[in-house]
């Protein structure tokens, strides 16, 4: 008995602790921030997923798995089947269907023989699909990022800072934008081959990338920059004295790289990858563009071509679609917050600021380092040289330069009311968002930073990022099973769900850049405001906020970029709203729907909305400069 006396005791005297804490912590202002946070989170981003995972599991009277099995022992979504044999290996495998690549023989108008090599790569049903266009997209980014960032952080060579800043240029377009240019670049008659084939006579056939390999080749040269980031900041990270310790001991070249250098940023590395392997998930708009070929046949595709039955009802088959996908981020997701952090290294420095330990190359390492990196770039580069040549060409066939340039692709977009008005949406739709995701990003990132011994201020910290992990076909499919039939309702108006998708997606922008710039800024200067009497209140506008106001700003502008160039949710509800629908939309409406212009005009939007964004995210470093870790990390 005094033994159980003493245990409630004990938990009586930490709950008092707690309670005390809470009261100190929390005032009315505080109170009011967690408030609305919690709200639009629950009512834009928790519902909405509630409710595709439970409609996933109702079929007519009650729960039910009927749609999960049936998917799953559908040969169109999940075709492989493993069957036992009494020979070595003891297993075969079925399902698997189509060839890796082919090879077609013709002979062109002046009698020559031509081959192709069609690279169109295997089909394993949608689900497989994803999981493998998404694993390989990972894996190339993760050697290629890795790569580039360790040249940049070890070794001196002329043009470095240059070359790696301009390694960063696939972040100024989105998977939709660049996959239009690179079509262009990688077909048969494409200008790679005119060049390579055609023109210099280097390889033997013409090479043709299509279906999934397309997909994965897309998304390689768009998402490395996350991982090089990440990377990169975990290397120069490194406090040298470590690694010359290890040296002195005598550990040198590759025992060097394996024992200390690799183990340290490996957090980095393996966050930037994860990263990768999410969003790489949920890529709506490269299968898009190479629509008509095996790239259909990964989930968010399916989800976006099935979300609504003929009748106009939200399809269960595309909930529960949805339903795996978010699962299969969320995996990822758990793998990026647990897994990771559990494999952090720690450093154990003198404190201040280091210089990291960077070598000189010698004339021939730094010839091989150029052709690498430039080879890269010039490949990285690909998707917007081929934007910008579509953008203002007028004609352009089997050529590898448009036959004529013209501006009238821009003048017929500004002088149609219709796609006006869709980039007037986007404009209007992402200014008001950003101005939410300012108020909740600098809301939560404050109360996670400053009341971290608050009970659930990690819970908070979890909700904040969780849109890193959400899919967002997976909230547009919640948003309309929520909202359908309701004032907000996108078959009313596409606005407000629009504006509330791009809030609770693309606010981690603002969380982290807000986040890092409290962190950098001394607590001790808040104590001091509340000895001489301000309140927490006064405090926060008076002294934290002008302290991290370029932070604020970095991360409005980001959030701003990237929720015009959001592809999901835009085409989602732009496609139930046509009036209200966003320039993605409208790009979406051109290229597959539209009776002119091909992909001219198109493009044309997309070379606007890379100069919005290229204006955008280098005004938003200017700002910055050292006061925040890469935004694109986790």
């Amino acid at each position: 008995m005094p033994e159980v006396s003493y245990t409630k005791n004990s938990v009586l005297t930490q709950l008092k602790r707690t309670l005390r804490k809470i009261r100190w912590e929390m005032d009315l202002f505080s109170w009011s921030q967690l408030f609305i946070v919690v709200i639009s989170f629950t009512a834009f981003l928790l519902v909405p997923l509630f409710m595709v995972i439970a409609r996933s599991f109702y079929a007519g009277e009650g729960f039910s798995l009927h749609w999960v099995k049936s998917i799953l022992s559908d040969p169109y979504y999940f075709p492989i089947r493993l069957h036992k044999t009494s020979s070595f290996p003891f297993i075969t495998v079925e399902g698997v269907r189509g060839k890796l690549f082919d090879v077609i023989t013709y002979s062109d108008p002046t009698g020559k023989t031509v081959k192709i090599l069609y690279i169109r790569g295997w089909d394993f049903g949608v689900i497989l699909n994803s999981v493998i266009v998404a694993t390989m997209t990972t894996i190339f980014t993760t050697i290629l990022g890795f790569l580039l960032a360790f040249l940049f952080a070890k070794y001196k060579f002329p043009g470095s800072e240059a070359l790696r800043i301009v390694s960063l240029i696939p972040l100024l377009s989105t998977p939709f934008v660049g996959a239009i240019g690179l079509k262009k670049m990688i077909v048969a008659d494409g200008v790679l081959n005119v060049l390579f084939y055609d023109m210099l006579g280097i390889i033997p056939f013409k090479i043709e990338i299509t279906g999934l390999p397309a997909i994965i080749f897309v998304q390689t040269l768009l998402f490395y920059p996350i991982v090089m980031l990440n990377a990169y900041t975990a290397l120069i990270s490194i406090d040298p004295s470590l690694e010359e310790q290890a040296m002195n001991m005598g550990a040198s070249g590759f025992k060097l790289f394996r024992t200390i250098t690799l183990p340290l940023a490996t957090p980095g590395i393996e966050a930037g990858a994860l990263l990768v392997f999410i969003l790489s998930l949920e890529d709506l708009g490269t299968p898009i563009v190479f629509k008509g070929t095996t790239a259909e046949k990964v989930l968010t595709f399916q989800i976006f071509s099935r979300i609504f039955t003929p009748a106009g009802l939200i399809s269960q088959e595309a909930t529960t679609l949805a339903m795996i996908l978010l699962l299969m981020s969320a995996v990822v997701f758990i793998a990026v917050r647990r897994y990771v952090s559990l494999k952090r290294y720690a450093m154990l420095g003198k404190g201040g600021i280091w210089r990291p330990r960077r070598k000189s190359l010698s004339l021939k390492s730094t010839a091989l380092v150029y052709v690498f990196i430039l080879g890269t770039l010039f490949f990285a580069t690909l998707p917007h040289l081929g934007v910008t040549l579509l953008a203002f060409a007028d004609k352009w066939g089997t050529t590898i330069l448009p036959s004529d340039f013209t501006l009238n692709n821009f003048k017929v977009i500004l002088s149609d009311p219709d796609t006006t008005r869709c980039i007037m949406n986007s404009l209007v739709y992402s200014g008001i968002a950003t101005l939410f995701m300012i108020l909740l990003g600098v809301s939560a990132a404050y109360l996670v930073s400053r009341k971290r011994g608050v009970p659930g201020m990690e819970a908070l910290d979890l909700l904040a990022t969780l849109p890193i992990a959400v899919p967002g076909i997976a909230v547009a499919t919640g948003l309309f099973l929520t909202y359908l039939g309701t004032p907000l309702s996108p078959t009313i108006s596409g606005a407000p769900l629009l504006i509330a998708a791009y809030t609770v997606r693309k606010i981690p922008f603002t969380v982290r850049s807000v986040f890092s710039g409290l962190e950098q800024t001394d607590k001790t200067l808040d104590e001091v405001a509340w000895t001489v009497g301000a309140s927490k209140t006064k405090t926060f506008f008076t002294i934290i906020l002008p302290l991290i106001l370029l932070n604020v700003l970095a991360g409005g502008m980001l959030s701003f970029i990237y929720s015009m160039s959001e592809v999901s949710t835009g085409i989602v509800v732009g496609d139930a709203n046509h009036q209200d629908a966003p320039m993605t939309w409208k790009m979406y409406d051109m290229l597959f729907h539209g009776l002119a212009g091909g992909m001219f005009r198109p493009a044309a939007m997309g070379f606007m909305l890379m100069s919005l964004q290229f204006v955008f995210i280098v005004t938003a470093n200017l700002l910055l400069r050292r006061r925040a870790t890469p935004l694109l990390g986790v």
